[in-house]
């Protein structure tokens, strides 16, 4: 296996829009260690560079500035045939004139050992219990999506990689089917533990595959953790509302006498050494508001009932403020009704509204 060292790496690229030409920085010194063996996602909205940044680590841009290393070798240092890259794409990049088992042992049949592709297959079958043998005779136009990234998976797999790249592998497969491959790619990455970059907008699918995960914003990296670490410590306003859903509630409010004061809520202790009167944002997370009979009266607006969690996502308005409430299933609200509510002070951030980053 091996341990893949980003460093301060960046990448622009000059675009033409109209009459205008500009030069985008789509990776802007990002430094990243993904540890031998482990996963890491990278996850951020559409156009934050991400799969740049999956591409300069798979040796196919060259950073402008920075390195990629390889147990600390230079990408550009280690030959091409002795990087052990698997990588997965969007659409599975399958040769279209090829039936599945040329695509899956093309790599070995290289290094003339096809003879271990078909151990390699049924050892990746019995894993994911999707029954792999029976799709090697198909063309990618006779496999469905989902089929097509199977072989896509098993391909990069068969060859022993020393690192393994998705680039939103399933991003064009339906819920039920995303679902199904994410169940099974897990068990494989946990058969093999290869050290793994996932490239995703989806967050469920990051959490339940990654160790730790690196969330980008306009090619930065703005923090890098496990899920519930950046779900319960964000550092700033951008991870605090890309990550959990439903969205973090915010409060406008402001600091007085150390503590922080609303429209509708306040009184919570403040760090001392905010300046009276300093605007500052709170956020709390739906758990962390319930009902209690001497909360802020809010009407409901509306109910979401989460039957596999046992809950109910309740949406409240009070004073031109609006928040999400995660309440038992059972708690008897409906639109209309008039309920008092409470934050969890245990569940309270604070933000600074200017510049985003988190001061409590």
């Amino acid at each position: 296996m091996t341990t893949v060292s980003v460093m301060h790496v960046s990448k622009s690229f000059d675009q033409t829009v109209g009459l205008t030409a500009h030069t985008v920085l789509a990776v802007d010194d990002v430094t990243l260690t993904i540890a031998s063996g482990s996963v890491l996602a990278i996850l951020g909205p559409s156009g934050c560079g991400k799969s740049t940044l999956l591409r300069l680590i798979a040796g196919l841009l060259v950073p402008d500035r920075g390195e990629v290393l390889y147990d600390n070798v230079n990408i550009r240092d280690v030959p091409l045939m002795d990087r052990g890259i698997g990588m997965v794409f969007q659409d599975g990049a399958l040769m279209p004139h090829w039936e599945a088992r040329r695509t899956v042992g093309f790599f070995m049949w290289l290094r003339h050992r096809e003879a271990e592709v078909p151990e390699r297959v049924a050892r990746i079958s019995q894993i994911t219990g999707i029954g792999l043998e029976k799709l090697l005779d198909r063309r990618p136009s006779q496999l469905s999506g989902g089929e097509r990234q199977r072989v896509a998976v098993a391909r990069a797999l068969v060859r022993d990689p020393k690192i393994f790249l998705f680039d939103e592998p399933f991003s064009n497969l339906d819920a039920k089917l995303r679902g199904q491959a994410r169940v099974e790619l897990k068990r494989l990455l946990n058969e093999f533990p290869v050290t793994s970059v996932y490239v995703t907008h989806d967050q469920f699918e990051a959490s339940a595959l990654a160790h730790r995960i690196a969330v980008m914003r306009a090619g930065k990296v703005e923090q890098v953790g496990a899920y519930h670490h950046l779900y319960e410590n964000p550092v700033n306003l951008f991870v605090a509302t890309f990550i959990g859903t439903p969205t973090i509630n915010l409060f406008a409010g402001h600091a007085g006498e150390h503590q922080w004061q609303g429209v509708n809520f306040g009184g919570y202790p403040i760090r001392s050494d905010i300046d009276e009167g300093a605007s500052v944002t709170l956020g709390v997370r739906a758990e962390y508001c319930e009902l209690a009979d001497d909360g802020v009266e809010a009407r409901v607006g509306q109910v979401t009932p989460l039957f596999s969690e046992r809950a109910q996502l309740v949406e409240v308005e009070a004073r031109g403020e609006s928040w999400t409430m995660q309440l038992p299933l059972e708690a008897a609200v409906g639109v209309g009704d008039l309920v008092r509510c409470r934050l969890k002070p245990e569940g309270l951030l604070y933000f600074d509204p200017k510049t985003g980053r988190r001061i409590g």
